[in-house]
């Protein structure tokens, strides 16, 4: 194993890519392969042969078997009888001599001929129809391989294209700074990161315009930067303050009421509810001492202007003596002086540590990349006044400038007041200039500022801060699994009844009926008869017989009818019933949890140079983009500095399915399964079993015909339906009651 040397200039080379178009935060990964595009081309099916072909061989073999079958043994059998018919029937006229019946030999031939032929034409017909099937076979199976052939050739050439197109393509792509907000908010992360974040975005920022990086770190996570823009050439304006406080141009170019501006509210900027009387009078007594030293305003002057007004003894060389005097004597009368003391300690106490400020300025041309950083020295006071009076001369020049405007950038603005970051971002705003802030913590004015703009978030360790991130990337709701239950009962239930009753009824009918009838009738009749007469029955005997009848009639009667009836009854019956039943039931309830999109823990366990971008989707909700900043990316090979485009969706895969026009059934998706089996519960028996005389109930168990009842254990067992109680017969009905005896109603 051989290990090559690494080339540092050619790295060093393409680092050079950093600086290009359109600002970005980082990149992301994309596989390259994603973008490849499926052979969708299903695979030529193969080729179905006619149906008749396949017909025609099973009616050519079935009626080959029939022929078999029937046709040829009869005609064989027939051949077999009359050739034996005919060698029986030779006759032997001299010796040696024999005499065959041709006759019955061509009858034989005749029998067996038509089997034969019959069966033969039907092998024939057979042969050419498997022949056919064959060579329609054989066509088809060559015309599906060459196909195939073509198709495999076809896959295998879009395959190789898609190989070669997939190792040209890049991996990691350029994610750009949101736009649609000016304003981005960067919380969490170390300063490894952050420098690392300040390179890549930094870079890529100052080839669109300048840029102004304003280093509240005290770890100069700007360096990087610098040193990369020095080396291509750019020119870079870095001031380190306070070690640099002498040389510093901070303050240079600011109109005097500009000045005062900023030293105000750099004094109460922190401190909201200062007194509105203690801020005018601050600023009447900075504005009087501006007008009185000229043009030439310094912090150096202003600060011996303030010990001339208190009368403090002062050997610097800042002011004059004319000057001096005149500020002491002619400026504010001894009792404003006295009254306004304590306003004019306050001022000096301020302006003295940063007196030095701009006392020997150098000669620096306006950087391309301006960087304004404080140094690693421990935190005093004059780090933290020079934190406040940097962001005012900030929204200053941002307020005052021209064509290009700059991009800010603030690394460490927790140390700032809130009201100051507000009108920092409202200045940029208005003018659509880039701003970007990095929190070290989401809390305090990182808490009260989140939301203004676009938000991205790095390793956030804190717990507290992580579920604050959490919480502002919002939840997702899901359908789970919320309750799980399983009953199991019995009951038992045992009913007792007798019945008695005796009745009486008598009845008495009594009926009467009366009556008459009367008929009457007349009958006649006449009729003539004639009767053949004579020999020759030509005269008749003549006879004619008339009648006359009339009858008359008439009758009366009369009924009358008594009865009475009298019964007696009686009845009695006892009934008992027994019912007894298991019963089981498995329930699953599913509800709608909400959840963190991401989880605080996943916040708390980033890596160094990961950044997790929130941006809002103009139809609504949230996009989450994860990001990688580490400057080194551009140095791989596969990468670009331009935003990747999405990759295409998944095609179907080639293996045919269902014609287009089949309609897919709607199936319920599977949902999760239940961690137990469902069903009846364990030790359930769809019998009854018979228990031990003093065996109980138990779950699970069909309840027996001779256990006790659950509600009270003390009743005696009740007899069980079809036995008999005492005092009644021999057969198997339940008998009276003893009220009753023995008797049957």
């Amino acid at each position: 194993m051989t290990v090559e040397p690494v080339d540092r200039q050619s790295l060093l080379e393409r680092r050079s890519l950093l600086f290009s178009p359109d600002p970005r935060l980082g990149w992301i990964f994309r596989d390259r392969r994603a973008y490849s595009v499926q052979f969708t081309e299903p695979p030529p099916p193969a080729e179905q042969l006619p149906q008749y072909l396949n017909q025609q061989v099973t009616a050519t073999r079935e009626v080959l078997d029939r022929r078999r079958r029937r046709a040829l043994p009869l005609s064989v059998t027939g051949f077999v009888i009359l050739a034996l018919f005919s060698a029986y029937s030779v006759n032997d006229h001299e010796w040696g001599k024999t005499s065959i019946p041709l006759g019955s030999f061509v009858l034989a031939l005749i029998c067996l001929v038509p089997g034969v032929v019959l069966t033969g034409i039907a092998a024939t017909a057979r042969r050419n129809a498997r022949d056919a099937y064959e060579t329609a076979r054989r066509r088809a199976e060559e015309t599906y391989g060459a196909a195939m052939r073509d198709w495999q050739a076809r896959r295998h050439r879009h395959e190789s294209t898609e190989h070669y197109q997939a190792n040209t393509r890049p991996e990691w792509g350029a994610v750009p700074r949101p736009l649609a907000r000016t304003r981005l908010d960067v919380f969490g992360g170390t300063l490894w990161s952050w420098e690392a974040l300040l390179t890549t975005y930094g870079s890529s920022a100052l080839y669109t315009g300048p840029l102004l990086v304003i280093d509240l770190s005290r770890e100069m996570v700007c360096g990087e930067l610098a040193t990369l823009s020095r080396a291509a050439g750019i020119d870079v304006d870095a001031q380190l303050l306070p070690a640099q406080l002498a040389a510093s141009t901070l303050l240079s170019g600011l109109e005097p009421q500009d000045l005062v501006d900023a030293i105000v509210e750099s004094m109460y900027g922190g401190s909201p509810d200062a007194a509105r009387a203690d801020r005018a009078m601050d600023d009447r007594i900075l504005m009087k001492i501006c007008e009185a030293l000229g043009d030439d305003v310094s912090l150096a002057r202003i600060g011996a202007a303030l010990r001339a007004l208190m009368g403090e003894p002062d050997d610097s060389a800042a002011l004059e003596r004319d000057e001096r005097r005149r500020i002491a004597n002619e400026l504010f009368s001894v009792e404003y002086r006295r009254q306004a003391h304590a306003n004019l300690s306050r001022i000096e106490s301020y302006v003295h540590p940063l007196e030095q400020l701009g006392t020997q300025p150098e000669r620096r041309n306006s950087g391309y990349l301006t960087c304004i950083a404080l140094d690693s020295n421990a935190r005093n006071v004059r780090s933290e006044l020079l934190t406040d009076l940097i962001v005012q001369w900030v929204t200053h020049r941002v307020a005052a400038s021209g064509s290009p405007r700059p991009s800010v950038l603030v690394a460490g603005a927790d140390e700032l007041a809130r009201r100051h970051l507000e009108r920092l971002s409202d200045a940029c705003e208005r003018r659509g200039i880039p701003l970007t802030f990095l929190y070290r913590r989401l809390r305090e004015t990182g808490g009260e500022m989140i939301g203004g703009g676009a938000v991205a978030f790095m390793r956030l360790g804190n717990h507290e801060d992580a579920t604050r991130a959490a919480d502002f990337i919002g939840r997702d709701y899901r359908f789970v699994l919320s309750q799980i239950t399983k009953n199991v009962g019995g009951n038992e239930s045992h009913t007792e009844s007798d019945t008695e009753g005796e009745g009486d009824s008598d009845t008495i009918s009594l009926s009467t009926s009366i009556g008459t009838s009367t008929n009457w009738g007349t009958t006649r009749s006449s009729g003539v008869t004639r009767s053949g007469g004579g020999p020759f029955g030509f005269f008749a005997d003549r006879s004619t017989n008339t009648g006359d009848s009339r009858t008359r009639g008439g009758g009366t009667s009369e009924t009358d009818t008594h009865g009475e009836s009298r019964s007696v009854s009686r009845n009695w019956s006892s009934a008992y019933s027994y019912a007894a039943g298991t019963n089981w039931s498995d329930a699953d309830t599913t509800q709608r949890v909400y959840e963190y999109a991401v989880e605080p823990v996943t916040l708390q366990h980033l890596p160094d140079h990961a950044l997790l971008l929130v941006e809002t989707r103009h139809e609504g909700g949230r996009k989450l983009t994860p990001v990688e900043c580490d400057p080194a990316i551009v140095t791989l090979d596969r990468v670009t500095t331009t935003p990747l485009p999405d990759p295409p969706p998944r095609q179907p895969s080639a293996v045919p399915g269902p014609p287009g026009w089949a309609t897919p059934s709607a199936v319920e998706p599977p949902r999760e399964p239940l961690p137990y089996a469902p069903g009846p519960p364990p030790g359930y028996q769809t019998g009854p079993q018979p228990p031990s005389e003093d065996q109980d109930w138990r779950p699970g168990q069909v309840m027996p015909r001779t256990t006790r009842s659950l509600r009270d254990p003390s009743r005696q067992n009740p007899p069980p339906p079809g036995s008999r109680p005492p005092g009644t017969g021999d057969d198997d009905r339940p008998g009276p009651p003893p009220l009753f005896g023995h008797g049957n109603g």
